[in-house]
């Protein structure tokens, strides 16, 4: 049986591994400090430096007495005090196997499982009875001891309570046989379904993809009028004649500007695919082809790695099974796993050979070469459909606003006012507008003053002048003469009937002025 943690035996007829005989350890007479090496593993060491001929640390000359005189564990001395106390008894030294920093590392890992050493090794033994969930088994497959840290903490003969915490975990998972493959049979059995269920729908939407392409009649439209319109532009030259184009190309349809700059051949391709029948229309593309966003994303290349590494660990779990004897409980649980799983790893197979042939199908039918993947042909189609729909949006959008245009024109040649007597006079700033109704009403009460004062008699001479001046002009009687309300308001507008005004106060203030002076 081989040691723990170590691989199976080398098959029959194999050529054994050479050997060499245990050195010689050193045994100081005083307790020494250590130095935290790694050390090789004796098997190792055939045919290198280390075992020359001319190669031996027994010739090194070194002064035993003052490497122990230096480098020797020191015992601290009692303290000095007046009475004779008994020394209390110094506390041992922990051994440090491992490397300072690996041994810092693994601490750490064990720390987040808060498993006792003894949990973790019963949940290695019997997973069905003590489980371990994934992100656990992960953390331990970090942590497992290597063979060459396995063969030092083996060979330790001094007190077990000594050891670090680390070698402690080592000595006692290192006592379980198959530990590598053990713990990673039990990995695969808890990420091999998601793992699996996941690579089978990312296969089924590349053959869902294939199906949907061939059989889009949108699809088959589109491309029919980029090629009419691509020849089209051509005309003669060397590009023109075309039976077919790269997918690829689909993309440049956008840099093709129109005479005026004003729209672009993408936004003219989905002009006619809006116009065209329900089922080639934009809205019917997108329905017609649903699986092509994800198909897009799925590189070949890697999903077929990931198919073989499910078949290679599904191998390795029924080797596992194997190994383990009739009574270890770990044999159920890799029984069961095989049971269930072993269809799937078939069913997979079929649908990464169909994937392909599909795939290889659809790249000829397309013109492209045999080896295209789904970047090559989903990815220029699903970018292509993306853009062609903003177009769609774009042109859907400047029709509504040109409408909206043409209305606005139409409702305001309505309401523009139609004369056919009065020429057309632009309209008073608001400034003057104000200024002449303020000067209308004005004149208005001018002339009702007027009128009242003729008709009783107190109106002043200068007044009764200035109306019957107006009135011999000619009253308001429509004969073709300026009435004494149409004068009021021209004088009103002109600034005279205010100067008026002005001259009948002054002469008033003169009139009384000079009766005063009679009177004194």
């Amino acid at each position: 049986r081989p040691p723990p943690g170590a691989g199976p035996p080398p098959p029959p007829g194999a050529m054994a591994a050479p050997s060499i005989k245990p050195k010689k350890k050193q045994n100081p007479k005083v307790p020494m400090r250590q130095l935290h090496w790694t050390k090789i593993p004796d098997m190792k060491v055939v045919n290198t430096l280390w075992t020359e001929s001319d190669f031996d640390d027994s010739k090194a000359n070194i002064d035993t007495d003052d490497f122990e005189k230096l480098f020797g564990l020191q015992e601290a001395k009692p303290k000095s005090s007046g009475a004779e106390t008994p020394r209390a008894e110094k506390s041992k030294a922990k051994v440090q196997l491992i490397d300072v920093k690996r041994s810092n590392n693994v601490a750490i890992a064990l720390a987040r499982l808060k498993l006792s050493d003894d949990e973790i090794v019963a949940a290695i033994k019997d997973p069905k009875t003590h489980p371990l969930d994934s992100e656990q088994v992960t953390a331990l497959l970090g942590v497992l001891p290597t063979p060459e840290e396995l063969e030092s903490v083996r060979e330790y003969t001094g007190e077990f309570e000594l050891l670090g915490r680390v070698e402690c975990f080592f000595l006692k998972i290192g006592k379980i046989q198959r530990l590598g493959p053990r713990m990673q049979a039990l990995q695969v059995t808890m990420q091999f379904g998601s793992l699996s269920d996941t690579l089978l729908e990312e296969l089924d939407s590349v053959v869902r993809a294939c199906k949907e392409v061939r059989a889009s009649k949108g699809l088959r439209g589109l491309l029919q009028r980029v090629l009419a319109l691509g020849n089209y532009l051509n005309g003669s030259s060397f590009r023109g004649g075309a039976y077919a184009f790269k997918l690829a190309d689909l993309s440049k349809l956008v840099q093709v500007k129109s005479g005026d700059n004003k729209t672009t051949l993408l936004h003219y391709v989905a002009k006619l695919t809006a116009a065209a029948d329900a089922d080639e229309h934009i809205d019917a593309l997108r329905d017609q082809l649903t699986h092509l966003e994800q198909a897009k994303d799925i590189p070949l290349g890697d999903k077929k790695a990931e198919l073989s590494k499910l078949v290679s660990s599904f191998k390795m779990v029924g080797k596992e099974l194997e190994a383990c004897s009739a009574t270890d409980p770990f044999a159920t649980l890799l029984k069961t796993f095989i049971s269930t799983n072993e269809k799937k790893i078939t069913q997979l197979q079929e649908v990464m050979s169909e994937m392909e042939k599909k795939l290889k199908d659809l790249a000829q039918w397309f013109g492209d070469k045999p080896t295209a993947g789904p970047d090559d042909i989903f990815a220029p189609l699903s970018h292509f459909l993306k853009a062609l729909q903003l177009a769609h949006k774009d042109n859907v959008r400047a029709e509504a606003e040109e409408r909206k245009r043409i209305a606005n024109q139409s409702s305001g040649e309505r309401r523009k006012p139609v004369s056919a007597n009065r020429p057309h006079a632009s309209p008073a700033r608001p400034d003057e507008k104000m200024m002449l109704e303020m000067q209308a009403k004005m004149a208005k009460r001018a002339e009702r003053a007027a009128a009242g004062g003729a008709l009783s008699g107190d109106t002043s001479k200068v007044q009764q002048r200035w109306l019957a001046n107006k009135f011999a002009e000619g009253g308001d009687d429509g004969g073709g003469k300026e009435g004494v309300g149409a004068s009021l308001a021209a004088n009103a507008a002109s600034g005279v009937l205010y100067a008026q005004r002005r001259q009948t106060r002054a002469l008033g203030r003169e009139s009384s002025l000079t009766q005063v002076t009679a009177r004194v």
